[in-house]
């Protein structure tokens, strides 16, 4: 990953006091994980058992399967393809039915034929067993490969499983990202403790890594925290402002966003106290769109 922070300095081993915080940036990479063995690289680290991820619901595994069967073929015939899709068709407490949709389309995506239950993969909750029923040979051979993967999937977590949580624990850090589209986080000296714990846990995954530099108590970096704080504070503030067609789930977590920032806020005031009055006035800002859009729920 190339770093281009301008004039931000981190030097190894400086004094506590001389720090404003740290960069911080980590991969999660391609893996399967069992719960009992993440709680023991989780705890090794010094996390909570907290942020473990619920348990695997065989649902979740059963939908996860099916839908990476999920395939487009060629056919015997030029310029013709077959989309195999998952539709659900049924969900109780009891089970869960999923069918194989065949779709047969153009080279341009006109639809040509189409068969809706090509195959039928079913979910039996009481037992956690799998069972399908098909109508073609391609059918057959996904319907098996959806119950290999569920059969593995019913016991392991996945790689983006494991980027949610190390995401959440490092919200938990008051971050502020400081690059437009995420990636590397300035996390303020005052959750140093935290982060450490959460760059060995990470570093500790398989096909994974996390980093953290010191940011060095200069003018400079000074301005760099200002200015990325402001920009993070000035995007919620937008966010919540044009919030309107958002559904009411995501306008729930908009509000879990801004008033985590709220919060995050006193972590930064030494930092920023030579502009403090200017963020005070945004943080206020937030507080009241936070405050219409509860209201607008209701």
């Amino acid at each position: 990953m190339a770093l281009d922070l301008g004039n931000v300095t981190a030097v190894q081993n400086v004094g506590e006091e001389e720090i404003l915080g740290h960069l911080m940036w980590f991969s999660v990479g391609k893996q399967l994980v069992k719960r009992d063995d993440l709680l023991t690289t989780l705890t090794q680290s010094g996390l909570e058992e907290s942020w473990m991820p619920n348990p695997i619901r065989s649902s979740d595994a059963f939908r996860r399967a099916t839908k990476e069967i999920e395939t487009k073929k060629s056919t015997a015939t030029a310029n013709v393809f077959e989309n195999y899709l998952i539709r659900e068709v049924f969900s109780d407490k009891d089970q869960i039915q999923r069918n194989i949709v065949v779709e047969t389309v153009d080279q341009s995506g006109k639809r040509l034929d189409y068969d809706s239950q090509a195959g039928v993969i079913t979910l039996n909750k009481k037992d956690d067993s799998l069972t399908f029923v098909t109508s073609n040979d391609m059918a057959r051979e996904l319907s098996e490969e959806a119950e290999k993967k569920f059969q593995v999937y019913k016991d392991y977590y996945s790689a983006q499983q494991l980027r949610v949580m190390v995401s959440k624990i490092l919200q938990s850090l008051a971050p502020t990202p400081v690059r437009p589209n995420g990636g590397i986080y300035f996390i303020p000296d005052s959750h140093t403790e935290g982060l450490n714990k959460l760059v060995k846990f990470t570093s500790s995954l398989e096909n994974s890594e996390g980093f953290k530099v010191p940011i060095v108590n200069t003018y400079d970096n000074q301005q760099m925290v200002n200015k990325k704080l402001s920009e993070h504070l000035e995007n919620i503030l937008s966010e919540c402002r044009s919030s309107e067609h958002l559904r009411k789930s995501q306008v729930k977590d908009l509000v879990n966003q801004a008033n985590a920032v709220i919060k995050d806020y006193r972590n930064y005031k030494n930092i920023v106290q030579n502009e403090a009055d200017q963020f005070e006035e945004r943080i206020l800002l937030i507080k009241s769109e936070v405050t219409k859009l509860i209201e607008n729920m209701e």
